[in-house]
């Protein structure tokens, strides 16, 4: 499986969402910002695993 393969269906994975929205509340932002972003990004991790299937198909 290619690198650029991998990526894409690791970044398609909820988890992957809320990784990012940690990293994200972690470098550079204010508390406000880094707030605002993480409940976005975890509510949307949140219901995209609502709709996601996991494991093997």
């Amino acid at each position: 499986m290619s690198i650029i393969s991998n990526i894409i269906r690791r970044s398609q994975e909820p988890s992957t969402w809320g990784g990012i929205a940690v990293l994200l509340a972690i470098f550079g932002m204010s508390n406000e910002q880094a707030k605002a972003v993480t409940d976005l990004l975890a509510a949307a991790a949140a219901t995209a695993s609502v709709f996601m299937p996991e494991g093997k198909n």
